[in-house]
């Protein structure tokens, strides 16, 4: 019979979205406990209707980061927060703006881990470093000597430099039903413009599957060659075709492609175009045969119906019962994630008889719950006595108002 894996306490940033959901659901799905960064409530909402918790440390601060990592007692990092950099090549977001971001919030997040001591370290990046024009590119290939991609070199080396135990995922172009971009490029077809055009092929990974590949990193005592390691599917493809895909999965005509012609010569070559001309083709037997992974969408022709159909049940969900459920799951995260700090438990309202009351009145004080660690940073766990209260009558007068609702017909 074989052993049961620990559970890990595993700390994912970009956890609302894409990658870091998908990661997230993964994991809680193989029995261990996460907590995920995000910026807004309805981000959270998805975190902790997943059954994972939200913190909210600003990711170029590696003192908010240590707080929430030690908060969450975590084993392993999941640095997923560079799949923005990792989306498809049609974007019309320009990476220059960013990559400097980029780099300091991946080495304020590498502080943090190390100063925790987390155990591994697991962090994205992408496929297009590598240099092309030589066939799929394996782990031991060259990498690209453009300064564009400097940035993002940069941000791997301050990783595999850490003295962490690490690994980096170069992953082909990420789609799927949680990710902007290809949100962006469903969005830019449905307008029937011309998309920009590329003809060079490419490889792609569903962001469920690359999430599967995350968690079997995690779980692994396999030793690798090499600190890199490539995840893609079975078939590469154009640009242009993946385009086509996602139109057919939504039912719609073939888009057109236009090319920059002169207004790209005029304006610059930017990152979208250097991608779009090149070829970005990767092998990823390393990881199949260590580890036995293999794609659940072997083509991003396979995967465009998960994810248009992620778009259809999101359109389907009743807002009303969506927030409901908040409640109810966020209690059943928080109660199932083990941590130092006792928190309250929501009771029902009750009538209370005068000598109850009296008994209760002359009952010794309850010993103060043990603080919880400080936090630069708004999170769920330093709320004061007064929030907590005045939260609990609020989430009883939303349940009456449900139940009177419901008893109405």
């Amino acid at each position: 019979m074989a052993e049961a894996k620990q559970p890990l306490n595993v700390f994912i940033t970009g956890g609302a979205e894409s990658v870091g959901l998908a990661t997230a659901r993964a994991l809680l799905q193989a029995g261990h406990k996460v907590v995920a960064t995000t910026n807004d409530s309805d981000s959270a909402l998805a975190l902790r209707l997943a059954g994972a918790l939200p913190v909210y440390p600003d990711l170029d601060r590696a003192s908010e980061v240590l707080s929430a990592l030690q908060w969450a007692q975590a084993d392993v990092l999941v640095h997923a927060a560079p799949q923005r950099y990792g989306g498809l090549p049609h974007g019309s977001a320009d990476y220059a703006d960013r990559v400097d971001q980029l780099v300091a919030r991946t080495a304020a997040v590498i502080e943090a881990a190390r100063q925790h001591g987390v155990k591994r370290a697991v962090s994205l990046s992408f496929a297009y470093l590598y240099e092309s024009g030589r066939g799929a590119s394996g782990e031991g290939a060259h990498d690209i000597h453009d300064r564009a991609y400097a940035p993002m070199l940069a941000a791997e080396a301050a990783l595999l430099e850490s003295g962490l135990p690490a690994a980096v995922i170069r992953s082909g172009y990420i789609y799927g039903g949680n990710s902007p971009a290809t949100a962006e490029l469903a969005a830019a077809i449905k307008r029937s413009r011309p998309l920009p055009g590329g003809e060079q092929p490419a490889s792609w990974i569903h962001e469920d599957d690359l999430a599967a590949a995350i968690v079997a990193l995690i779980e692994t005592e396999t030793d690798f060659d090499s600190p890199l390691v490539n995840v893609a599917d079975d078939t590469p493809m154009t640009p242009n075709e993946f385009a086509i895909a996602l139109s057919g999965a939504l039912g719609l005509n073939a888009p057109s492609f236009a090319s920059g012609g002169v207004l790209s010569i005029l304006r610059g070559e930017t990152m979208r175009d250097k991608l779009l001309k090149r070829e970005v083709v990767i092998d990823s037997r390393l990881i199949r045969e260590k580890l036995g992974w293999s794609p659940r969408f072997p083509s991003a022709a396979a995967g465009m119906d998960a994810t248009a159909l992620v778009w259809r049940m999101k359109e389907a969900v009743n807002t009303d019962d969506y927030y409901n459920d908040y409640q109810d799951k966020a209690a059943e995260a928080i109660e199932g994630f083990a941590y130092d700090v006792a928190l309250l438990t929501p009771v029902e309202e009750a009538e209370v008889t005068a000598p109850a009351a009296e008994a209760v009145a002359e009952a010794p004080a309850p010993a103060a719950a043990a603080a919880p660690p400080s936090s630069d940073g708004p999170a769920p766990w330093n709320e004061d006595e007064a929030k907590r209260e005045e939260r609990r009558r609020k989430a009883l007068e939303r349940k009456a108002k449900r139940a009177a609702k419901s008893a109405g017909g």
